[in-house]
């Protein structure tokens, strides 16, 4: 019988993936996942496409900036990043506002919710300390260490945090699950 984990951090949680999906859809899949065609002026997307160029043209990020076709840096690993972002992160962060916001039988976590949602942290987290550990070797002459901070605390420093919040979250349920049946094996055993 499966057991669920009910607790006032799954509305967190809630919170955090239900503002993933339109940063993943919108701002890192915008070059990869839609056609020019609706960016175009009187596009869906034309004012996301005035959005986009304002922010590039305010702190020309390079990781924004990326694609196949770039000359330099970061071609070893962005690309590999957003496979797995629109591979594995974008399905788990669906996956995860419909069970934990729209789920008819919404009575918490099951475990393989929690193992889940604890790769998910660890994936998360793991992939921006890359990019934040990227922005110390950004050349100094084009980036201010203003601006490198604003990167690294304001951009990617909550993409840190709150994963591997989760992650410590449901590693602690992931025991807490592991010490009961621990326990009910251990009592089995003494009959």
């Amino acid at each position: 019988m499966t057991t669920y984990t009910k607790t006032w951090r799954n509305y967190l949680w809630l919170a955090w993936f239900t503002l993933q999906v339109p940063i993943i859809t919108l701002i890192d899949g915008y070059d990869h996942l839609f056609p020019k065609a609706l960016s175009q002026p009187g596009g869906p997307l034309h004012p996301l496409a005035l959005f986009r160029k304002d922010y590039i043209a305010t702190y020309n990020d390079p990781i924004v900036q990326w694609s196949p076709d770039t000359p330099r840096g970061h071609d070893s690993w962005m690309g590999l990043f957003l496979y797995i972002e629109f591979a594995f992160t974008l399905p788990v962060v669906l996956y995860a506002v419909y069970r934990l916001g729209f789920s008819h039988r919404n009575k918490g976590t099951s475990g393989a919710d929690e193992l889940l949602f604890l790769v998910y942290g660890f994936e998360t987290a793991f992939t921006t300390l890359v990019c934040f550990h990227d922005v110390f070797y950004w050349d100094s002459s084009v980036y201010s260490a203003d601006l490198k901070n604003t990167f690294k605390y304001n951009f990617f420093g909550p993409w840190i945090v709150m994963p591997t919040l989760i992650f410590i979250d449901m590693a602690t349920r992931i025991m807490s699950r592991i010490r009961v049946a621990d326990a009910a094996l251990a009592g089995k055993k003494v009959q």
